[in-house]
């Protein structure tokens, strides 16, 4: 299916220029209708403070809003997108970005130093991928749309690796490469079977993708760094990834792959659970 709506979310900071022109031309390329959601966090104390005058705090999040209105309108030029603001308490905000995504084919973010709140974009992400059934693809700075003719799909055999996979279909050209990153498989018969990503890889050969499986080790690194490393040295534009296959407060005590990679990479990584 291709893609049509596009959701790129960014906050009221000043260090995203570069995404603006990322996802302007992402859109572009996939003539694609664009709109960008702009997050506003309140804390529960200043948002109190606002209810009564001078209003100041109130007028403070209005003029950073305003200014980021006109900072996207200028990088849009004549393009036609759309902006909605959230200007809530920050579990407002998760669960209303997480209704609008629910109307985009795919949800856009940057790095998380494009962002003046990095816990905020984090935990924004978080609530898109539970509760709004879309994927999430985290752009590096500077990327350049194009056609996708080779991809990788980190594949542990899950029901999120196989949602991972699905979304990544969409941009995927016909007849595309595809790496099937296999991190320390080993064969199991309720997940990888007798051979680690043989199935997987067969069935995607069957959709007329060239599929490849690559077996991977940790070695000194991480988990993370394992999977980046491997879509790199095998030439694959995008990397698509199944997210929280374990609990969010697991990984945020043990952590994990997503906590590491939701930051961002010098790959593109598409995210679905």
């Amino acid at each position: 299916m291709p893609i049509r709506d596009l959701l790129a979310v960014v906050d009221t900071g000043n260090q995203d220029g570069q995404f603006l022109q990322d996802v302007l031309a992402f859109a572009a390329f996939h003539e694609a209708r664009l709109s960008f959601v702009i997050l506003s966090a309140m804390s529960a104390e200043t948002y109190a403070l606002t209810m009564g005058p001078p209003y100041i705090f109130l007028d403070d999040y209005a003029e950073a809003v305003e200014a980021k209105e006109a900072r996207i309108a200028k990088a849009a030029g004549a393009a036609n997108v759309e902006v909605r603001t959230i200007s809530d308490q920050p579990a407002v905000i998760f669960s209303k970005a997480a209704v609008y995504a629910r109307y985009a084919d795919v949800v856009l973010f940057g790095p998380s130093g494009n962002y003046e709140h990095p816990p905020i974009r984090r935990e924004t992400i978080e609530s898109i991928l539970f509760a709004s059934g879309r994927p999430v693809l985290v752009l590096p700075n500077g990327h350049r749309a194009g056609h996708v003719d080779h991809l990788a799909i980190g594949w542990n055999a899950t029901r999120e690796a196989t949602l991972a996979l699905r979304e990544a279909k969409a941009f995927a050209e016909p007849g595309a490469k595809v790496e099937v990153l296999v991190l320390n498989g080993k064969p199991t018969e309720k997940g990888h079977g007798s051979e680690p990503g043989a199935d997987i890889a067969r069935h995607l050969a069957r959709h007329g993708f060239d599929a490849n499986v690559v077996a991977l080790a940790r070695g000194e690194g991480s988990d993370a760094e394992a999977l980046i490393r491997g879509a790199r040295e095998h030439g694959a534009s995008i990397l698509a990834l199944g997210a929280y296959g374990h609990s969010r407060l697991r990984e945020m005590i043990l952590g994990g792959v997503t906590r590491e990679l939701i930051d961002g990479a010098d790959i593109p990584l598409l995210f679905a659970h």
